[in-house]
């Protein structure tokens, strides 16, 4: 090699060229930010450390479920869990799952300083919402739905008649569908829109905890305000994500206890309008500062 070659490096011609394949879209686009953010907030392909919670999280729902199942099998006429009590017991340990998840999608970007490098690209800042929501969704589903699922059909395989007792009971399986995936979307925007604020994932996790408590009190202590004013003091539920998720599963499994004084698609539209909210707030924060 000359001196001038190793004073100047070597140039190797490796024969780059143009991308000529088929272009799938946006869409693909924002399908796979959401499966990527699905993978991170699991620990997927990173230490095992980052798989403690989560798996803790799918076992503390998952065990009752498989009681329930079990006792039903030696104890036919025992109901241990119903269905309006497993949405009740889970909400906790959904909260939990959300408030871990949605600082894993979000800030770790931040931190990462990705922001930029996404927003540079034609997924667009209306996109990174919409993949994150359908991320923090989906996986949520995990938890509110599919072992709702098992317990129906672990209570029609266990009748003394399976297929007609899973027939009758398929009013039970859109319940569960509708009550999972609006618990899901709801909380997982919730929890989505307190993490856009902040780079830092241990302050995400705390607010969000700390914003399902302080929400329950500060609902109940409104309530208590408007006591002579009962035509709104009924939409106060509204504050807190905890009865309004319970008056949706008192409509949808018959349980007037939980119910809160409006109609089923009040309690509806009061949930659509939250997760549309929370996009439209991180859209509008992500276009001012990112």
């Amino acid at each position: 090699m000359s001196a001038s070659t190793a004073h100047y490096g070597e140039i190797f011609d490796r024969g780059y060229l143009h991308y000529g394949g088929p272009r799938l879209g946006q869409w693909h686009a924002v399908w796979a930010l959401a499966r990527y953010s699905m993978a991170r907030a699991l620990g997927i392909r990173r230490s095992w450390t980052a798989k403690i919670i989560p798996m803790l999280l799918y076992a503390a729902v998952a065990i009752p479920v498989l009681i329930a199942i079990g006792i039903r099998a030696f104890l036919p006429a025992f109901e241990f869990l119903d269905y309006a009590s497993f949405f009740g017991a889970i909400f906790l340990l959904v909260g939990i799952f959300v408030a871990m998840i949605a600082p894993e999608m979000l800030s770790s970007d931040r931190h990462d300083r990705l922001l930029p490098l996404y927003f540079s690209r034609p997924i667009g800042r209306s996109s990174y919402v919409v993949a994150k929501l359908l991320a923090a969704g989906l996986l949520t589903l995990s938890m509110s739905v599919a072992p709702a699922i098992v317990l129906w059909l672990g209570n029609g395989l266990l009748a003394q008649e399976p297929l007609p007792a899973l027939r009758d009971s398929l009013d039970d399986l859109g319940r569960i569908v509708i009550a999972g995936t609006m618990i899901a979307f709801y909380l997982g925007a919730i929890a989505l829109l307190i993490s856009s604020f902040t780079g830092r994932k241990s302050i995400a996790v705390g607010v969000v905890i700390l914003g399902f408590v302080l929400s329950e009190s500060l609902s109940l202590a409104i309530s208590e305000a408007l006591r002579d004013q009962p035509e709104l003091a009924r939409w106060v539920f509204a504050i807190s994500p905890s009865r309004t998720i319970a008056s949706l599963v008192g409509w949808l499994f018959d349980e007037p206890d939980l119910v809160a004084d409006v109609p089923l698609n009040a309690t509806l539209g009061v949930m659509v309008a939250v997760i549309a909210i929370c996009c439209g707030v991180m859209f509008a924060w992500y276009q001012r500062r990112d």
